[in-house]
């Protein structure tokens, strides 16, 4: 809901921390009033409890915002329903007994356009830790996300009105880490800590200037490649070719699962 008012306004750039301090702090007042009833039948402890979460809430959304800053790459949608969005084909494979349909909501997709084309990236938020693993996908296991952005490459253009690239996918997390250290820490530690606890992680299409707008700047914070003697690693970099490969594997292995039930 931010997100949504925020990109009204003309996008996080546009928006100073003051203001968007204040509107996260209101639309935390709206979910009180609205869906905890003004904590009208709830206890002293969850008040308490709920009051303590209010600056988790608010470095989550700062987090999200010193990132799409930093990006050409803008919020398209939020939460979207993949069974209920009527200008995206259903996701569906096999046949007769072996069909299968499969629903999912992704819960962000953020899109560039460049040269005529849009270049769109699923964004999922984990308020624990998880790690993209290619290998995990290659087994069968995680599966949902390079599928929700091979559906909106395949079948994304009637609703974003562009011919799209699929550009990769990033979890990230949505917490506010718990550090430790065996003495006091300076403010830059404390920022370079945190940094550290919330680095996102995904796969990329591996182009150089989709990655510059992924993220400006030579000090990358939050574009989820990894680096090895200065150089992205192959498990977090994916060519063209290897996601077309990548969207033929996981439909045959749903295909597979489908088979086996």
């Amino acid at each position: 809901t931010v997100a949504r008012e925020v990109g009204a306004r003309g996008g996080f750039r546009a928006v100073s921390d003051e203001q968007l301090r204040a509107l996260t702090d209101k639309y935390v007042e709206v979910y009180v009033h609205e869906e905890l009833n003004d904590f009208q039948e709830k206890s002293s402890r969850f008040v308490y409890l709920f009051k303590r979460l209010r600056d988790n809430v608010w470095r989550v959304v700062k987090d999200m915002a010193d990132e799409l800053r930093l990006s050409d790459f803008a919020p398209l949608d939020f939460e979207l329903d993949f069974s209920k969005a009527e200008d995206i084909p259903p996701i569906e494979l096999g046949e007769d007994a072996e069909a299968l349909s499969l629903i999912g909501v992704a819960d962000r997709v953020d899109g560039w356009l460049h040269d005529g084309k849009l270049w769109l990236r699923v964004v999922d938020y984990k308020t624990g830790h998880k790690e993209f693993s290619l290998s995990e996908v290659l087994n069968g296991m995680n599966l949902q996300m390079l599928l929700y952005l091979f559906t909106l490459a395949d079948g994304g253009q009637n609703r974003y009105g562009h011919e799209i690239v699929p550009a990769g996918v990033m979890y990230i997390p949505a917490r506010t880490p718990m550090l430790s250290a065996d003495g006091r820490m300076t403010e830059e530690e404390l920022v370079a800590a945190r940094g550290k606890e919330l680095k996102r992680s995904g796969l990329l299409l591996d182009d150089p200037a989709m990655q510059e707008a992924w993220e400006h700047g030579n000090e990358k914070r939050y574009i989820p490649i990894k680096f090895r003697y200065n150089k992205p690693t192959a498990d977090t970099l994916a060519s063209a070719e290897r996601l077309g490969l990548l969207d033929r594997h996981i439909r045959k292995q749903l295909r597979s699962m489908a088979k086996e039930l």
